[in-house]
């Protein structure tokens, strides 16, 4: 069927060929739309098994991995509590034998300053001097010397000279007046300077002697206060702690950091072992458990992508046979199923000869109509 008077001169038969070829081209078409369908599926299928696989590997590698960390962790933990302990327990140790040191070492001078301040006491008794004017306040009062007696002395004159008045001024009387200020102050400095200057006329200039006895004697207590001060200083600042017998808490501290150490290096072993071995290991355990259910749906795509080609490789030969043998002699709107079968039926009911005059009969019955 080379020719156009061939084909336009055929009848039933070469209509059945034309028919076949379109059923054929149909055919294939819903087979390759099905094929393509069932291939986005297992597409999917395949890509979500992979994922799902991927996911489990990764999963159990972290979760394998954190819970080597988490051991050799704990582990390192243990030995951390026992450096602590450790620690805790030479520091005592050493602030006990510190203060022993210093015990030791100001005995002298504290045995000094007992005595020293005994004779105090007994020159106050023997003399009759009351025992409150062996105190610091008295003493900055009276025979101030350095800025530790003169901060006493502006504290006491802050306190007896602004904090009380203005104490029995805002809180105590009924109103306030600037002439009642002035009146509680002349009062307070009558009041305090009074006792002061009777404390000091009964006792400064009776006791005198005895006073000044006794200055010299807190003075010399201050100075050994002062030495007592270096020497503790001095064995704070000593780095030397031979003398204290911490040895074995030293020795127990150095195996304890080795055994941290090697513990951490053993970590870091594993660690990389893991990452270098181990989780290829796990990652070949998990692929192997899904591989054959894998592999089945790999062949499967490859089976329904090659049918899928197959028939699109046939629905391309017949569109193109269609589109150049068929259609430019019959014409695309007769190129339907339906319109096959009326151009067959007007054959076979003796309407015309060939397809050509088909053709033109039934052009004829769409017109009158």
């Amino acid at each position: 069927m080379d020719g156009s008077n061939n084909l336009l001169s055929g009848g039933v038969e070469v209509l059945n060929e034309i028919k076949d070829n379109l059923l054929e081209l149909h055919g294939n078409q819903t087979k390759y739309d099905s094929l393509m369908s069932d291939e986005e599926k297992l597409d999917k299928s395949i890509r979500n098994m992979e994922k799902s696989i991927s996911d489990e590997i990764l999963d159990t590698t972290k979760n394998r991995r954190q819970e080597i960390e988490e051991t050799f962790d704990k582990q390192i933990d243990k030995i951390k509590a026992k450096i602590r302990k450790t620690k805790e327990k030479r520091d005592k140790r050493k602030s006990s034998k510190v203060s022993e040191r210093i015990h030791a070492e100001t005995a002298d001078l504290r045995e000094e300053n007992n005595q020293l301040n005994l004779d105090a006491k007994t020159i106050f008794k023997q003399k009759h001097v009351p025992s409150w004017c062996n105190t610091r306040l008295y003493y900055a009062l009276y025979y101030p010397k350095g800025l530790g007696d003169l901060f006493i002395i502006v504290t006491t004159l802050l306190i007896t000279l602004f904090i009380i008045p203005c104490g029995i001024y805002f809180f105590i009387l009924p109103e306030e007046k600037i002439f009642y200020l002035i009146l509680t102050y002349i009062a307070t400095v009558l009041f305090f300077g009074g006792i002061y200057l009777i404390t000091g006329n009964r006792t400064k200039e009776k006791h005198r002697e005895e006073i000044l006895q006794v200055k010299g004697l807190r003075s010399q207590i201050r100075v050994n206060h002062k030495k007592m001060a270096v020497i503790k200083r001095n064995i704070l600042k000593d780095r030397d702690e031979s003398s204290y017998g911490l040895e074995n808490f030293d020795e127990e501290l150095n195996r304890l950091d080795r055994e941290a150490a090697d513990i951490a290096n053993q970590k870091k072993e594993a660690l990389l072992l893991f990452d270098n071995t181990t989780s290829q290991v796990i990652a070949t355990e998990i692929k192997s458990r899904y591989e054959e259910k894998l592999s089945g749906l790999k062949e499967e795509y490859k089976q329904v992508s090659d049918e899928a080609g197959k028939a699109d490789d046939r629905i391309k030969a017949l569109t193109i046979k269609i589109a150049s043998v068929y259609e430019p002699f019959i014409g695309k709107d007769l190129m339907t199923l339906d319109r096959l079968d009326s151009l067959i039926n007007i054959i076979q009911a003796g309407s015309a000869n060939n397809i050509s005059e088909a053709i033109a009969f039934h052009k004829q019955s769409m017109n009158k109509i």
